[in-house]
């Protein structure tokens, strides 16, 4: 089934009602403050920190996991604390956990917390609920933990996806195929993927990119490993393999999906993805990408699309093209700057469809083709 784009939706003709507890505190954004790790392989925090640049916002941005190597973890956090009084940002921007709860509480006195969560969170505690409680907004790329938070008294959660930008994700030069599949990423928490992709292996010539599989491969000497890419390296990984196949963490959550998704399609490549309900919302079945459903689907398919050619090419170029017009971290950080001036839509569109979809789901499981 090729369903409608979430990215075809017109803009939300509903009125704007604030979102904060307070909706004094809505307002313009013209400095932050960004807390995160660097991130080699998705870059995901200095693709952030670009985006909220590119919307001419001045951004300072600090890891504060480097200061306390450095520095030690008393003296980090008078750093940290002096530096806030001086710069008198507008906004701290967290990336996830990167920021200690007692410093965001005092931040928060002055300035509004936004907090940025990628994580599946498949394992929901209460110090999740007390740290994102510090936060104005909490951007969740995860939809289906909202109703789990709401419970406990939340209500400062957006959906927003994952995203990538150009500055750091793009097609690599033009190169001769090396391998019919690569799998970048790790082995996953359980090891699930490990079997998979060795069964692939011993089908198909295939290569795998990524920390922690010294333990997997004495299990599967089949498997090629390699050592974990940087933003670069998948690049070239994207430019020199026929299909670059996606395995999530997590495949039964609505909408939630690796971010490997967006940075393989910005390079390039044929991506081949486990589905996830709803991922048709977001991208049209071969026209974007290519997704399968069971391992066994996984292995037809490889079969089938290494024979064409010139239809993985389209499908490439057309994934490509969309993740650049409708997924970059600009287009996210572009919605989070206005709901931090203006707040956020009563019901924009894709939380409309989000809504439409939990409530289809509590009706019979989500499918799609």
């Amino acid at each position: 089934m090729k369903g409608e784009s979430a990215s075809d939706h017109g803009p939300a003709a509903e009125p704007v009602l604030p979102s904060f507890r307070d909706p004094s505190r809505l307002g313009p954004v013209r400095r932050v403050l960004f807390y995160g790790k660097n991130m080699s392989r998705t870059r995901c925090t200095g693709a952030l920190v670009d985006g909220l640049r590119q919307h001419g916002v001045e951004v300072r941005w600090r890891n504060l996991a480097t200061l306390r190597r450095w520095f030690g973890a008393s003296m980090s956090t008078k750093i940290a604390r002096a530096e806030f009084r001086l710069f008198k940002p507008d906004v701290v921007f967290v990336f996830f956990r990167d920021l200690p709860p007692l410093l965001a509480s005092e931040f928060g006195r002055d300035a509004r917390v936004v907090v940025w969560c990628e994580e599946a969170l498949e394992v929901l505690d209460g110090s999740i609920v007390d740290y994102f409680a510090l936060a104005d907004l909490v951007c969740m790329s995860n939809p289906s933990r909202f109703a789990w938070l709401r419970e406990r008294g939340l209500d400062n959660m957006a959906f927003l996806m994952s995203g990538f930008s150009p500055r750091y994700h793009g097609p690599a030069a033009p190169a001769a195929p090396e391998r019919d599949v690569a799998f970048i990423g790790g082995p996953g928490r359980r090891g699930q993927r490990a079997a998979f992709l060795a069964e692939i292996s011993r089908r198909f010539s295939t290569d795998v990119f990524g920390r922690h599989w010294d333990r997997w491969s004495q299990f599967h000497p089949e498997l090629r490993v390699h050592s974990p890419v940087d933003n670069r390296g998948y690049a070239k990984v994207c430019a020199t393999s026929r299909i670059v196949l996606g395995v999530n963490e997590v495949n039964d959550d609505l909408y939630y999906f690796s971010n490997r998704t967006f940075l393989t399609l910005a390079c390039g490549a044929f991506h081949l993805t486990h589905y996830v309900p709803r991922l048709e919302d977001v991208f049209r079945n071969e026209e974007h990408l290519v997704w399968y459903r069971d391992e066994d689907e996984a292995i037809d398919k490889i079969e089938q699309w290494l024979r064409r050619d010139s239809d993985r090419a389209r499908i490439a170029a057309g994934g490509h093209a969309e993740v650049m017009q409708h997924h970059q971290y600009y287009h996210r950080i572009a919605r989070i700057l206005q709901w931090l001036q203006t707040g956020q839509p009563a019901k924009e569109p894709l939380a409309a469809a989000l809504e439409e979809s939990v409530r289809r789901s509590a009706r019979h499981p989500a499918t799609g083709s």
